[in-house]
């Protein structure tokens, strides 16, 4: 296996469009990596620069400490899964597994010991004689993953392989895609829009918006201390909630204050604001969704200071959505699963202001960091 390293990687298609710009990341030796963003935020180009199906106008692609960005893909020693299979249809689940290697002249026996080893690991030895038209969804994405194994190449790059699949499906792949990287200890790029598979299969998550890395983190460092808001908007389901107003100096404390509310911040939090010289400032307020209550569940450390009505809510089984209006804004809460209020209930509704978050209006960057 080996590391993959981008430095400065822009990328502008003709008409001048700028699809990636100055994206710069190291993938480790083994690790599991995730490109996360909306759809056109540069993803797959870059999954594609990477592997040589795109070049690069500017900036440097290294994988095991070679330079790669005039090498043909296929000297590249990666191996790409896609979102749509790309199986032969006219060839068995064995043949489509071990077409590559057949194509790169390997001996018979090493092509049928590859390919047997691999469909153990997946679970479809039953289905090698099989076409892909006799198979499930899984049951192809699985055929797809065994025909990149195969080649043991140092590099695996996922192109949103389970989009295709039903949510069901989705659910199982995830934790299947999970035990294999276990199993190989492979270094893995994977791309996808989904958070939620990029949360749970990623060691590390590289978060891209409009060409431009927002931040690289671990998924749990993403979720608690996004960098923007950007990142606090995308990361969370539902998203965190933001109010627009302005910081400001009373009687000692530091306040956020807007049209609905006005809360005290936190003293160590204002001591951090203090610190980095911000004062009175136009900022928006972010809080997730988890950290609003009703009154009557109040939470030590919580403050109350608005007064909201429910517009709708949202019963999910083990958790309920409660979607409120305060005058001009509108915002979530997700609440444990019994008693929840009924739509055009006013309520007192409390943050926990402990974990809020302050963003510049200016830059969106995160103050409270």
């Amino acid at each position: 296996m080996a590391k993959v390293d981008l430095i400065k990687v822009t990328k502008i298609f003709q008409k001048k469009v700028v699809a990636v710009k100055d994206v710069t990341f190291t993938v480790e030796d083994g690790e599991f990596a995730v490109i996360l963003g909306p759809s056109g935020c540069g993803k797959t180009t870059i999954l594609r620069l990477i592997a040589g199906l795109e070049t690069v106008t500017s900036g440097e692609i290294y994988i095991g400490g070679k330079l790669v960005n005039d090498v043909a893909p296929k000297d590249r020693d990666i191996a790409m899964v896609f979102q749509n299979y790309a199986l032969y249809p006219h060839m068995s689940v064995f043949d489509n597994m071990a077409f590559g290697l057949k194509m790169r002249k390997r001996p018979k026996e090493e092509i049928k010991k590859r390919v047997l080893e691999a469909a153990e690991i997946l679970g479809i030895s039953s289905l090698l004689d099989r076409k892909p038209k006799e198979l499930s969804g899984g049951q192809r994405q699985r055929v797809a993953l065994g025909r990149a194994i195969v080649r043991h190449p140092k590099v695996f790059l996922f192109d949103e392989p389970l989009s295709n699949l039903d949510a069901k499906m989705r659910v199982k792949m995830r934790a299947e895609l999970a035990k294999l990287h276990k199993t190989l200890k492979a270094t893995s790029i994977y791309v996808t829009h989904d958070q939620v598979e990029a949360m749970t299969l990623g060691e590390k998550i590289i978060l891209l918006n409009a060409g431009e890395v927002q931040q690289i983190d671990d998924p749990l460092n993403l979720y608690h201390r996004p960098r923007n808001k950007f990142v606090a908007g995308f990361i969370g389901s539902p998203p965190m909630n933001f109010f627009e107003g302005e910081l400001k100096e009373e009687d000692g404390g530091l306040y956020f204050v807007c049209a609905a509310f006005k809360v005290k911040i936190p003293d160590d939090k204002a001591a951090k604001l203090r610190e980095k010289n911000i004062g009175s400032k136009n900022v928006y307020l972010g809080i997730r969704p988890e950290d609003i209550h009703e009154e009557k569940r109040k939470r030590e450390g919580t403050v109350c200071p608005l007064k909201a009505r429910v517009d709708f809510t949202e019963t999910l089984g083990n958790e309920i959505l409660v979607y409120y209006t305060a005058g001009d804004f509108s915002f979530i809460s997700r609440i444990p699963p019994y008693e929840p209020p009924e739509e055009g209930d006013e309520l007192t509704v409390c943050f926990d202001i402990s974990k809020c978050h302050l963003f510049s209006r200016e830059t969106e960057e995160n103050l409270s960091l």
